[in-house]
């Protein structure tokens, strides 16, 4: 049981990855206008985070 959870986390947050850069390079500016012109330093920093949120952020991305 714990195994079964243990590999959905880790598939959850595999995703994520798998989908942090294509969402950095071309979604994010769609998203949000203003991080269009940001650097890559300050993507760096929103990393984590679209690891974490990518199915909320997939859904925005989609819309736009």
């Amino acid at each position: 049981m714990i195994t079964i959870l243990v590999y959905a986390i880790l598939g959850y947050f595999a995703f994520g990855a798998l989908f942090c850069l294509p969402f950095l390079g071309w979604g994010l500016p769609k998203v949000d206008p203003d991080a269009a012109e940001s650097s890559w330093g300050l993507k760096l920093l929103w990393l984590p985070g679209t690891i974490a949120f990518w199915p909320i952020l997939l859904r925005k991305w989609i819309r736009k």
